[in-house]
């Protein structure tokens, strides 16, 4: 059965979260040894000398105490292989022999289209036409793209003329799978008449991480204005969220943990001919939050080979952030006023790729290098707007040590202490919110820890407290379920209760596998009580503060009778007692 035909109902998601073991997932990527009730080693998420790496299997969890990662073993599976649920669901169902409930019935009532198979016909097609039509393999030969690239890419042909796909396929694929699919539009001159989107083009099919054919990208090899268009946005095809040539770099990826960021198709074969098979494209679009996180999952450095212009080096200035709130380590490339990886390879060989990609320097610090001119040591004001634009740089890295460590050098060529680059003159400095922040998913963490792993101290469902005590997104959606699994049993429920009524895959069970495999790590000088105690007190101060706020508002507008309802509000806030009572 194609992939993208199958039924994702609850009975086909809970099979597979009952047959999936979290050890042999792990064990395909990482060498575990036993430790006690668990199995420890290298986590294959990132790299690392030390084991911290824990897998539970009889609750089905792991978590890496290094980079924070846990979940259940259909999250491991997603995170490792870069598949999305559903086709987490469908390649895991495959594996363990699980039935695979057919769309087919749905689609013939027109629900559903058969977007795999419209691809894969089209796919057949576009090769064929390139093996056949010698105008595009000149056009081939003359970029140098060897044969073994052309098979290896799966690169075809889109021949000139409105119908060639539309007519090749007419007897094979419906017309509506095709439209869906994002290969054929619509003309409205023509009263809606279906002509080929892609037309004298050459063809790139555009893969998910695990290969399977998602939409194309095509090339004009004419003088049509659009240089590149791809498929049309579909239920499967989303540009935002996915690399070009990620499938087949993936592997050099883990192994080396750099990546190569180009922007176009040909920079991808390019970069890869000149011996980096870790190279992928952003499809020519600004880079996505996306695409940042998929790149994230294999590698740990990634080396920007935009192009030497205007346009490449402002593409790169807005994708510099994405990337560092990733936790990425950004290079640039240096490949020379108006080339790019391609053109630089043509020009000046592959050597000169080579070295422009292996000596690019550190992008932060040359981001600072810009940013502190010599003007800012005699200058105050100079300085002070210096320091700005590099609170602005540094904000989105997530790790305090890197982020202190590009803050000390900025800070000591600035010729300031590096706390005074942090201060504003209308907020906290930023430093500080990540020790609040830590605080308050320690204590929420901690409460679900007392209620997750003594089921039988914790207090009576009326006397817990309200979810909106919990300000961190996930502590709360697992408390959630807490509080409803606790009405459905009329107990207190346990770990494995909560594990259940979790979404398979998802974060928060990354969060649950943290709690649960860091328990007995921790000390808490709590009990469950006062956590509870502590966690509302801290609401009903926010609420207040809240409160106070719009009475200011009310007062500053005016509103007289808005202003009298808020005072009363107060005055009966004042008079509510702890949740935890």
């Amino acid at each position: 059965m194609a992939l993208g035909n199958i039924d994702l109902n609850p009975q086909l998601i809970q099979a597979v979260r009952d047959a999936v073991d979290v050890v042999a997932v792990a064990s395909e990527h990482t060498s575990l040894r036993k430790a006690g009730k668990r199995h420890e080693g290298l986590c294959p998420l990132h790299k690392e000398k030390t084991p911290s790496f824990s897998v539970d299997p009889d609750k089905g969890l792991f978590y890496c105490f290094g980079c924070g990662a846990g979940g259940d073993a259909i999250r491991l599976y997603m995170l490792t292989s870069g598949e999305d649920f559903p086709a987490a669901i469908e390649s895991l169902a495959m594996r363990y022999g699980i039935p695979l409930p057919s769309k087919d019935s749905r689609r013939q009532r027109g629900e559903e289209r058969d977007l795999h198979g419209a691809l894969q016909a089209a796919d057949e097609f576009f090769r064929q036409q390139l093996s056949e039509t010698a105008f595009p393999q000149r056009y081939l030969e003359e970029r140098q793209i060897p044969q073994r690239q052309v098979e290896r890419f799966g690169l075809g042909f889109a021949p000139d003329g409105w119908e060639n796909l539309l007519k090749a396929l007419s007897g094979s694929i419906p017309l509506a799978d095709l439209e869906a699919a994002g290969l054929i539009g619509r003309s409205d001159r023509q009263g809606g008449k279906p002509y080929d989107r892609f037309r004298n083009r050459l063809i790139f099919p555009i893969r998910s991480p695990i290969g399977r054919l998602l939409g194309f990208g095509g090339r004009t090899l004419g003088d049509h204005k659009a240089k590149y268009i791809n498929t049309s946005e579909t239920e499967q095809f989303h540009k935002g969220r996915l690399l070009y040539g990620l499938h087949h770099a993936k592997k050099a990826l883990r192994e080396s943990r750099v990546a190569v960021l180009t922007e176009g198709y040909f920079d991808v074969l390019a970069v890869e001919a000149c011996g980096f098979p870790g190279a992928v494209a952003s499809m020519g679009t600004s880079l996505t939050p996306e695409q940042a996180k998929l790149l994230g999952r294999y590698c740990e450095e990634v080396v920007v080979a935009y192009d030497g212009d205007k346009a490449g080096e402002a593409a790169f200035q807005r994708a510099l952030p994405t990337l560092l709130a990733e936790g990425l380590k950004v290079r640039r490339a240096q490949l020379g006023a108006g080339e790019d990886p391609d053109s630089l390879r043509l020009s000046l060989g592959p050597e000169a790729v080579k070295v422009s990609i292996e000596e690019g320097p550190d992008a932060v610090l040359t981001a600072l290098d810009l940013l502190i001119l010599p003007q800012a040591i005699r200058d105050p004001k100079i300085r002070s707007e210096a320091a700005g634009h590099i609170r602005k740089l540094l904000h989105p890295i997530p790790d305090t040590i890197v982020r202190s460590g590009y803050a000390r050098l900025a800070a000591q060529r600035l010729g300031v202490p590096e706390e005074s680059l942090w201060k504003r003159s209308s907020a906290a400095p930023e430093r500080q919110t990540e020790p609040r922040e830590s605080v308050t998913r320690q204590m929420e963490e901690l409460l679900l820890e007392r209620l997750l792993r003594q089921p039988a101290s914790a207090p009576a469902a009326n006397l817990l407290p309200a979810a909106d005590v919990f300000f961190d997104n996930l502590c709360r959606r697992i408390y959630e379920v807490y509080y409803q699994t606790y009405s459905q049993l009329e107990r207190a429920p346990t770990l494995e209760d909560v594990q259940r009524s979790l979404p398979p895959g998802g974060a928060e069970l990354g969060r649950l596998s943290r709690i649960e495999h860091g328990g007995q790590e921790t000390e808490n000088p709590f009990g469950t009580r006062e956590l509870i105690a502590k966690l509302s007190d801290r609401w009903q101060k926010q609420q207040r503060n809240e409160l106070v706020a719009r009475i200011r508002e009310a007062e500053q507008r005016g509103d007289y009778e808005l202003l009298k309802e808020l005072i009363a509000e107060t005055a009966m806030a004042k008079k509510v007692r702890p949740l935890s009572e």
